[in-house]
């Protein structure tokens, strides 16, 4: 057994054929020829890249300069310092994944508790809390969640630690799963599995004995909330968000501290829009957190903030219909009306292209009558055209659909620097309120759109959008079959379509009607006979799915990996499709925060010995890429630190995995020249190394001897390594010669 893994030395058995080379470049070579073939399949920096570069220790994707002790634009950088360019996040874009299931961040409740004005039911609803789980029901928008988080951070104590529950979780069977854990959040309750007096009161006994407290977030359906009260004989606390006006001075005050500054930034409100005539009765907070940001973000400037009332999401709803109506005969403007909608706020020629790509797909089916000719082309009787080309100009159709081509920008993410005139609606959240209206009022449409959305071009820029839009349609249809749109994209032959689909099911999971269901998707995918089921499954981990329920994704990415071996004869197409995703999923969940289950995980797959060895050890290694977790625990010398050289002795010994965890110890070893904790980490893994001097860590002394430099990390311990070895002194496992 090696020293802290559980798991026996490496031996020469051959990897899956899964993974024994890189996946086929050109997957869609094999199409027909008359339709174009798909574009090379995702890559694992890719793919990585479109689960969106988590925000946490590790990062945010894209290259980065590393340079301590460095100066960098004449402005001097101390320490472990890392400057990256990556994307810069504004607009709606991929939005933060709130934790589902598992710890909450405090970084999320210190979010909440900003600018938080305690409504009037706040007192009383924290009384109910302690005394058990407190059921607290709203409307979107109306802050539920923010105010379960502030209920429990004071229930339970400044900085105390809070835990999410999903809410398909069957509350008789749930335990308190963590021993440090003071507050527990639950999202909504599953209709199908009504909530009885028996496990009401089980579950009073556990909070009870952990010396916890609970909210349970209830939508706001009246028929639910009456069952609980017959049910259980509780009342509901009914989650009414506090005034307008006391919400703005509350998030107004804490983003503009001082009075004045105050003053002078809501001067720039025009006379004829005065701050009361804003703030309407029927905004909830976080339309009121809209108008304040607006408000802070024109930094005083009149013209900048423009006319407030316009750019308020609140009426978008309410002019839809209009919208609709007066674009019912204007083919073009509706498609490009419906492209914004999923594409709001990338570049204009984007949105253009793929508004003639949907008018085009649509064969008539946006246009409504055409003046036709016939052969000597003389006019006849209207009608349908589906070969109308006619366009409008740019300027045109965004004065048609209210939208507005902002300045041009250079955006600096991907491999080069582009310059973006993005299109942007005028009314905050109308994207959301059209589609939203069309997909529920028109369901001739609603297949019109999947066809057109789920044949995007493959881009990571567009595929987030998509699957935005793809997994909120899910619950605006509803029924048995809300998820048949999603499940045609999960099969498809074109890995960007697996990937909006794996999105999708992300943001369909927020729903907790369609989370159960969602789950049992990807259950039975995980083995399903065809590579491309499974790779939606790999890929829906990585991203705000897994990203919300880590220990689920890695019982589904284990199940992918321990199947892999009965998926080898799949042919040229699919070889290496599962395993990179699965590689490109484990290193999303390791950099959102998850490094402790993640490692944990790997090292019970390798000690049951149910998957392949070399592939596991070529996982580590790319974990290995994100080094700030294993370099704090080979610093500090942590319970981890056994494991950690253990698994690394494990991976230089294997073929597979040697040349990636070489080259990764090497920087280590070169970044040690700048930086105390990685100078630490790696004079400690290699004294660990050096005792057993067998073929791996060999290897890695040659090659530190051959290419390191003095003043590297490890570097004379590596060369005293070898200087005995090669005097007899120390043999292969550690013996004297």
């Amino acid at each position: 057994m090696i020293e802290g893994v559980g798991v026996p030395s490496p031996s020469p058995a051959p990897a899956p054929a899964a993974s024994d080379g890189p996946a086929d470049p050109h997957p869609g070579a094999a199409a027909g020829e008359g339709n174009p073939p798909e574009a090379p399949e995702l890559t694992l920096a890719e793919l990585i890249d479109a689960f969106g570069g988590n925000d946490g220790a590790a990062g945010s994707p894209g290259p980065f300069v590393y340079a301590p002790n460095g100066n960098i634009n004449a402005g001097a950088v101390h320490g472990d310092q890392r400057v990256q360019n990556g994307p810069s996040g504004e607009g709606r874009g991929r939005r933060a994944a709130r934790v589902r299931e598992g710890p909450i961040p405090k970084a999320e409740v210190r979010a909440a508790a900003f600018g938080f004005a305690e409504p009037e039911w706040f007192g009383s609803a924290l009384g109910k809390l302690h005394l058990g789980p407190l059921f607290l029901a709203g409307r979107p928008g109306s802050g539920r969640r923010t105010a379960a988080l502030n209920l429990l951070r004071l229930a339970c104590g400044e900085g105390a630690p809070l835990r999410a529950v999903d809410g398909v979780t069957e509350l008789d069977r749930w335990q308190p799963t963590d021993g440090k854990a003071r507050g527990y959040l639950v999202d909504g309750l599953f209709p199908n599995r009504p909530l009885g007096p028996g496990v009401l009161g089980h579950v009073r006994t556990l909070l009870k004995e952990a010396k916890a407290r609970m909210v349970i977030v209830l939508p706001d359906d009246a028929e639910l909330l009456r069952r609980l009260e017959q049910d259980l004989h509780i009342s509901p606390t009914v989650c009414e968000p506090p005034s307008p006006a006391l919400v703005f001075g509350s998030c107004f005050e804490a983003m503009v501290p001082a009075q004045h500054e105050r003053e002078r930034l809501l001067a720039a409100l025009d006379h004829r829009q005065g701050l009361g005539d804003l703030l309407v009765p029927e905004l909830v907070p976080a339309e009121v957190v809209e108008l304040v940001t607006a408000i802070v973000e024109a930094d005083g400037d009149p013209d900048a903030l423009g006319d407030v009332r316009a750019r308020l999401s609140y009426l978008a709803e309410q002019e839809v219909p209009d919208i609709i109506a007066k674009l019912r005969g204007d083919p073009d403007a509706l498609a490009f009306l419906l492209s914004v909608c999923v594409f709001e706020r990338v570049d204009h020629r984007i949105v253009r292209e793929e508004a003639d790509r949907l008018l085009e797909l649509s064969q008539g089916r946006l246009t409504a009558m055409v003046p036709p000719v016939d052969a000597q082309g003389a006019e006849k009787a209207e009608r349908p055209n589906p070969d109308f080309v006619f366009r409008r100009s740019l300027t045109e159709l965004l004065h048609a659909v209210r939208a507005t081509r902002q300045a041009r920008e250079i955006r600096t993410e991907g491999a080069y620097a582009h310059s973006v005139e993005a299109v942007v609606f005028v009314r905050h959240r109308q994207a959301e309120a059209v589609l939203r209206h069309v997909w529920r009022e028109y369901g001739q449409l609603s297949d019109l759109l999947v066809e057109w959305l789920g044949e995007t071009h493959r881009s990571e820029d567009l595929a987030a959008p998509v699957g935005q839009v793809m997994g909120s349609a899910a619950s605006w249809g509803g029924g048995r079959r809300a998820l048949r749109h999603i499940e045609a994209l999960a099969g498809s032959e074109r890995g960007s379509s697996r990937l909006i689909a794996a999105l999708a099911l992300g943001v369909a999971a927020e729903d907790p009607v369609l989370a159960a269901e969602v789950r049992y998707r990807l259950q039975r995918w995980s083995r399903a006979v065809g590579f491309r089921l499974r790779t939606t499954v790999a890929y829906a981990c990585g991203g705000d799915f897994g990203l919300a329920r880590p220990d689920l994704a890695l019982h589904l990415l284990h199940t992918l990996i321990r199947h892999e071996r009965f998926h080898e004869g799949e042919g040229q197409e699919a070889r290496g499709r599962v395993p990179i995703a699965v590689g490109a999923a484990l290193a999303s969940l390791f950099r959102a925060g998850n490094e402790e289950k993640v490692f944990g995980s790997l090292l019970d797959w390798l000690d049951t010995g149910e998957c392949d060895e070399e592939y596991l050890l070529s996982l580590l290694g790319e974990l290995m890429q994100f080094p700030g977790w294993f370099q704090q625990h080979l610093a500090r010398g942590t319970r981890r630190t056994r494991a950690i050289v253990g698994v690394i002795r494990l991976a230089l010994g294997a073929d597979a995995s040697f040349e990636t965890v070489c080259a990764t110890l090497l920087r280590w070893a070169q970044w040690g020249q700048w930086d105390e904790i990685p100078r630490r980490a790696v004079e400690n893994l290699f004294g660990s190394l050096a005792l057993s001097l067998r073929s791996g860590e060999f290897r890695l002394f040659v090659e530190m001897d051959e290419q390191g430099v003095d003043g590297w990390a490890g570097l004379e311990i590596a060369r005293d390594a070898l200087g005995r070895w090669r005097d007899g002194i120390h043999g292969e496992h550690g013996e004297a010669a």
